[in-house]
């Protein structure tokens, strides 16, 4: 099988002048997008080219090449909390795990997830309401008790980011990392805070329009207003008000990996064998060593997930030709915190990543619902109806 080059490793890709000079546009082009989302008119000012050049460089060089964009909720400002949890279902639900854990979007927060290799191990990402994060955490336990999950270890986060693409760095002609491990140049960490936002007035209307544009941010609010019912007034109102002046977005993903959701085959898409997925999880850190693992992980562009607080989470796509810097680098990374540390290999086929569920907030009540014994009576009809449509 032949691979796509990917990562720097020897000398970077010689390019003409007038080839790096349109891929540092394209860099700039990325940085600005996730910051604005695809506000082309904007960008193309910004810029200094025409606003049809920037627009050829973003549908023909980014989104027809498999660079997907997506909003990022600012989920603290939304009142909620990232909780992560390591989970191997039981004998009798593993044949029925990836059903099981689409369905839980919808029902209890879960946010993404993930299968490890080459273990039975599923990595739960999940963004719970602040006030119910240790509620959440006894509910997979109490699944594991009813004999759902035959292991389970959940931790929560106080903040959590997705880390900007280092387009700087980054060859769009030929989709390859011009990363030189010897020298690990010094990288901007990016202009998102590593700590938890305050808490933001929110209603159903906020939530229904940044469900859209994590579906498809290049919606226009007209769009978006019929998608949801909502008269264009209203809707721009929420926008303006709550969306961007309530700070309830923190940018946008470009999604460099090449992995995506397509809602018409219901499955997710890969680019097979371009990347190899690591999380790296550290218990019970202290402030010194969290700031210490950071610095270090932060060296380099491959940085997907970020996680921290009295745990420590990253998430890192390794290019799969830099495999052996990589297992140099996660031994160097962790010797320090050996006895608090883990981390896998994840399987990107057995993987996907949802938006928000707007039917989990209470609009009557003006908060985020949860009731452990509702949810239960719920997740045992679900099972039961997984397993007849599977059977």
């Amino acid at each position: 099988m032949v691979l796509e080059p990917n990562a720097r490793t020897e000398r970077p890709t010689e390019r003409s002048p007038n080839n790096q000079d349109t891929n540092s546009k394209i860099a700039e082009l990325v940085k600005l997008i996730t910051k604005e989302g695809p506000q082309i008119t904007q960008i193309a000012r910004e810029l200094g080219v025409h606003k049809e050049t920037a627009r050829y460089w973003y549908k023909e060089r980014l989104l027809k090449r498999g660079y997907t964009l997506a909003a990022i909720p600012n989920h603290e400002r939304l009142g909620l909390r990232r909780v992560i949890a390591f989970a191997e279902f039981s004998e009798d639900y593993r044949p029925y795990g990836d059903a099981i854990l689409m369905a839980m979007n919808e029902l209890c927060y879960l946010t993404s997830f993930m299968k490890a290799l080459p273990e039975d191990l599923y990595s739960i990402h999940a963004n719970v309401p602040q006030e119910h994060s240790s509620d959440w955490i006894r509910f997979m336990h109490t699944l594991k008790q009813k004999g759902v999950f035959s292991s389970i270890h959940a931790v929560p986060f106080e903040w959590a980011r997705v880390v900007p693409m280092h387009s700087e760095i980054y060859d769009f002609e030929h989709d390859a990392w011009q990363y030189d491990w010897a020298s690990k140049p010094k990288l901007d960490p990016g202009s998102f805070a590593y700590s938890p936002s305050a808490k933001a007035k929110i209603d159903s209307t906020d939530l229904k329009i940044i469900e859209q544009l994590q579906i498809d941010p290049s919606a226009s609010l007209t769009e978006i207003g019929d998608k949801i019912q909502v008269n264009y007034k209203t809707l721009t109102w929420h926008y303006r008000k709550h969306i961007i002046g309530n700070g309830l977005l923190k940018g946008y993903m470009v999604n460099w990996t090449g992995t995506r959701y397509d809602p018409k085959l219901e499955r997710a898409l890969h680019r097979r064998h371009r990347y190899m997925w690591l999380e790296l999880m550290v218990s019970g850190v202290t402030e010194t060593e969290r700031m210490e693992l950071m610095t270090k992980v932060n060296q380099l562009p491959f940085v997907w997930f970020e996680a921290g607080g009295q745990n420590y989470f990253a998430q890192i796509a390794f290019p799969m030709e830099t495999m052996t810097e990589a297992l140099s680098f996660v031994k160097d990374v962790t010797s320090p915190v050996r006895q608090k540390a883990s981390w896998h290999f994840m399987d990107q086929a057995n993987a996907l990543r949802f938006s928000i569920s707007p039917s989990l907030y209470d609009q009557e009540a003006k908060k985020w619902k949860f009731d452990q014994m509702e949810l239960l009576s719920k997740f045992e009809r679900l099972a039961l109806e997984i397993k007849g449509m599977t059977s």
